[in-house]
């Protein structure tokens, strides 16, 4: 497993670049656009005391030790909800047969 440098937590890269799709979703990042350090240290406020069962995103963001370094790894590792959403489409109907 591959550590990510900059959380407390023992992740993998997926593991890490999913919660960070999840981070551009609760954003409304629909886009490449990257993810801030404001942003995330808002986003953590925000959640704080809060339970989040299918992600667990604030225990996520409180184990981040280097936000400078957080933002830029998940900016350029997750993916946008609408990106990852089109993927799968593509991926379920390569031919583009979606409804048939």
């Amino acid at each position: 497993m591959e550590d990510i440098s900059w959380s407390k937590l023992k992740l993998n890269k997926h593991e890490a670049a999913a919660k960070g799709t999840h981070i551009k979703y609760k954003l409304g990042i629909k886009d490449g656009s990257p993810i801030t350090v404001e942003q995330i240290k808002r986003l953590k406020q925000d959640l704080n005391g809060l339970t989040d069962p299918d992600y667990n995103l604030p225990e996520f963001l409180e184990s981040i030790t280097d936000f400078d370094e957080a933002a830029s790894w998940l900016s350029s590792n997750a993916y946008s909800r609408s990106a990852a959403f089109n993927l799968l489409g593509i991926l379920k109907y390569p031919k583009g047969m979606k409804g048939f």
